[in-house]
């Protein structure tokens, strides 16, 4: 019997060739979607898995409140005193591990030379009970005694084959920041993409108890430097909400009274009502955590959410091609049902030859599709940056689970016609009076809506993220990001001859100036040190407005080209600017009530444990993302603390002026690389993924769009067959061919504009959901609802037209000659 019906099944596949075509090659094109989006999602949701008490593994994060109590900044990492006090504290906590992560120069020196230097951004000092915590696969060394001692380091296996060319590398030593050697005692496997840090080296915790690297008495009362990443295994058992809930108290006994004894706040000063802790799972770090420090750039569990919409819809839309097709068709096959029931056939055997015809079919697609995803694998990766696999040879649960979702993408798209087909009557059918799908009209119509409501959705998506895009390329951000270079300060070896290199810098025609900051514009503002005090009457008040501060020097406003509002710039020939002198921008002058932002000008002003004057403000700009509003801003020049470079170019001597500074920067930095990055690129870097969303909507929106219009050909094709004698008959009486495409294309408009109307609610409030992540947006304009209306009422007459001016025109002798 099932060779019957396979049998069967490929006779009528083969014997309509178009139908099966246009399911086949949907179908295939749905799979391929849905294959590529499960291996992206499955690759996004396994992140820290890899290890094996996962799922009690926490980070402790740190949030700072604002005086009304809402929250102000949430860090990722909390300061050094925190760890080892809630070890102590908490009894639920099995292991507790500190780390920090440095930027630093390692070199590799043979014959008393630096024969490898490479500037290195994924060094952590960590405590030995990492490795307890994390499992680390040990290639080389032990790791209970590897990092128990000051300047020893671990090597992943990609840093030691970069520097030695082997792994056994242990006692041999590296040399870092040109200053001090390092002893390697062991290497590691390379910790898998799916992780949320990525070390590539591991060096002795303890090597910070050195006063002159950061010092034990640091480690112990530091509360102000939040940069300890502080991860905890805890007990089997433990509640991490019972353990948060102890926190405040926690912060209250051990912060609270550090800082009335230190800090000198009032006694009724309450610690946990100025900054809070929580526990975070170390499995919801990639997708879930967007905090103002993360190491690496995290996922977002909305775009997961998103691919596996989109792989639904797309299938849904392959499925509705398939269905409204296959009712369509359902008149062709009445006498065919008819003459089985006849001759004894029931109707699940009916149902059972139709389903097993869905299913070959879809399976055909299963094969299709599957080619189509091993060839777009590559451009996925590159598109993710990932290194997804499709190896159906060795997995074979998935082999099996995409069988087993071609059978139920068969049984789902075939499960409405086999039961329309199999009800036909055979007495009716076979006087002529059953076997016209008409009454399923409505089922057709309603899915054809479906599927264009799906696609218009996605257009409109896809319009309105390039609207947004463009907008952030084009807006003013209020200071100049193109031929601007930023690189690494090294105070070290700068601060000395800085002014010689800054004379040498800009001697040349090709660089207009140069600034040195603690932070430049496309970072995030992550210092601050509260409220400042201005004068007002006669004494020093507190704003109550929180401040956040970046340290420049007399050139920055300059090389940026941020225009002053009022005041002045910070100036050398003054020479009290560089201890007492402080710049406001806008922002900050609105928040502090002045009516104007030369009302604040001369002020005694006091911020960071310093009193001095306020000598200007700026106009404002946009340091952080569009994401972000602009927030008071105090700006300050004092010696040291610098930690970038910005070189602004002369855009018509690009080429030169990079020339020029490469050849200097070895000159007075011959030990360190010549690491630079474009400020323009930073600030693309910082809506990458809006970037990559916009082209996904557009690729996902343009396969949806295909589908939907290749089920819509086949529908017209045969509806255009079945109206053929009405054609010809209606030319015979006068009928133009304007006056048959209108009539054979006015059903499908009535549809699509149907569709609009679905298509246009819901695609404006997601979007408006996703514009309101930004601070700065577009409003949306109606245009491009109507534009995308437009748009899907075009490609759909289109689509239809292919067949109908060919039944127009056709000769009506030639169709109405057997009459």
């Amino acid at each position: 019997m099932i060779k019957n019906y396979l049998k069967v099944a490929l006779r009528s596949i083969f014997r309509n060739k178009l139908t099966a075509f246009i399911n086949i090659a949907g179908l295939a094109l749905a799979m391929m979607c849905c294959m590529l989006i499960y291996l992206y999602i499955r690759d996004e949701v396994s992140y820290d898995k890899q290890h094996a008490s996962a799922d009690r593994i926490y980070r402790v994060t740190r949030n700072f409140l604002s005086d009304d109590g809402t929250p102000n900044l949430h860090l990722g990492n909390v300061a050094p005193p925190i760890g080892p006090l809630l070890k102590n504290d908490f009894g639920e906590i099995k292991v507790l591990a500190r780390t920090v992560n440095f930027g630093i120069v390692m070199g590799l020196e043979e014959n008393g030379k630096l024969e490898k230097n490479f500037s290195e951004d994924h060094l952590f000092l960590a405590e030995p009970d990492i490795f307890k915590i994390f499992d680390f696969k040990i290639v080389t060394g032990d790791p209970a005694t590897a990092l128990t001692r000051p300047m020893t380091i671990m090597l992943s296996r990609k840093t030691a084959m970069k520097f030695f060319n082997d792994v056994n590398v242990t006692g041999k030593r590296l040399r870092a920041n040109n200053q001090f050697d390092i002893e390697v005692t062991g290497v590691y496997e390379d910790l898998p993409p799916q992780a949320h840090w990525h070390p590539e080296y591991l060096m002795a915790f303890s090597t910070l108890d050195d006063d002159k690297i950061y010092g034990r008495k640091n480690l112990e009362t530091n509360w102000g430097n939040n940069s300890f990443g502080t991860y905890m295994l805890l007990e089997e058992g433990a509640d991490p909400k019972k353990i948060e809930a102890r926190f405040p108290a926690f912060l209250d006994k051990h912060f609270g009274n550090y800082a009335k004894a230190n800090w000198g706040v009032p006694a009724d000063w309450v610690a946990s009502k100025s900054t809070t802790l929580f526990l975070q799972k170390v499995t919801d770090i990639h997708l879930r955590s967007h905090l103002d420090d993360e190491l690496e750039v995290n996922g977002n569990i909305n775009t997961v959410y998103m691919m596996g919409i989109i792989g639904l819809f797309i299938i849904l839309i392959a499925c509705f091609n398939f269905i409204n097709l296959s009712t369509a068709r359902a008149t062709k096959r009445a006498k065919e049902v008819g003459l089985r029931k006849v001759v004894g056939a029931f109707k699940m055997q009916l149902i059972s030859q139709y389903l097993s015809e869905s299913v070959l079919i879809s399976w055909f697609a299963l094969v299709l599709g599957t080619g189509l995803a091993f060839i777009s694998l590559h451009w996925l990766n590159v598109f993710t940056g990932k290194a997804l696999s499709l190896n159906l040879i060795t997995n074979w649960p998935l082999l099996i689970g995409l069988i087993a979702f071609a059978f139920f993408v068969g049984i789902l798209a075939g499960v409405y016609p086999a039961f329309v087909v199999s009800g036909f009557k055979p007495a009716l059918v076979l006087k002529g009076q059953q076997g016209s799908t008409r009454g399923k009209g409505a089922l057709r119509k309603a899915l054809v809506v479906a599927q264009f409501a799906i696609s218009i959705a996605l257009i409109i998506a896809t319009a309105i993220t390039f609207q947004q895009l463009g907008y952030l390329n084009s807006l003013d951000l209020g200071y100049s990001k193109d031929q601007v270079i930023t690189l690494p300060y090294y105070d070290e070896e700068l601060d000395p001859v800085y002014d010689a290199f800054y004379n040498e810098m800009t001697k040349s025609s090709h660089i207009k100036n140069v600034s040195r900051s603690s932070r430049v514009p496309t970072g995030r503002l992550l210092d601050s040190q509260g409220a400042p005090l201005i004068m007002k009457g006669d004494s020093l008040v507190s704003s109550t407005v929180t401040t956040k501060d970046v340290r420049v020097d007399y050139e920055f406003f300059k090389t940026f080209d941020i225009p002053i509002a009022a005041g002045r710039d910070f100036s050398k020939d003054i020479t009290t600017d560089d201890t007492l002198a402080f710049i406001v921008n806008e922002a900050a002058a609105k928040a502090y009530g002045w009516k104007t932002p030369a009302e604040g000008v001369g002020k005694d002003f006091a911020y960071g444990g310093t009193t001095g004057k306020l000598v200007g403000v700026v106009k404002d700009f946009h340091f952080e993302s569009l994401h972000q509003e602009i927030v008071p801003l105090v700006f300050y020049p004092r010696k040291g603390g610098y930690r970038r470079m910005a070189v602004s170019i002369s855009g018509k001597n690009m080429e030169e002026g990079m020339a020029h500074l490469e050849k200097l920067w070895h000159e007075f930095l011959p030990k360190r690389p010549f690491d630079y990055e474009f400020l323009s690129e930073r600030y693309q870097q910082l809506y990458a993924s809006e970037q990559k969303q916009s082209q996904l909507f557009t690729i996902f929106a343009g396969l949806a769009i295909f589908i939907a219009c290749m089920g819509l050909f086949g529908l017209a094709t045969f509806n255009t067959m079945q109206r053929v004698k009405e054609i010809g008959i209606r030319k015979v009486l006068g009928a133009s061919v304007p006056n048959i495409l209108g009539l054979l294309s006015k059903e499908i408009v009535v549809l699509i504009v149907v569709a609009n109307v679905m298509a246009w609610p819901v695609a404006w409030y997601f979007m408006q959901k996703w514009l309101g992540t930004f601070a700065y947006h577009i409003d949306m304009n109606l245009l491009v609802y109507f534009l995308t209306a437009a748009s899907a009422i075009a490609l759909a007459l289109v689509t239809v037209s292919m067949q109908t001016i060919k039944a127009a025109t056709s000769n009506p002798t030639q169709t109405l000659r057997y009459e």
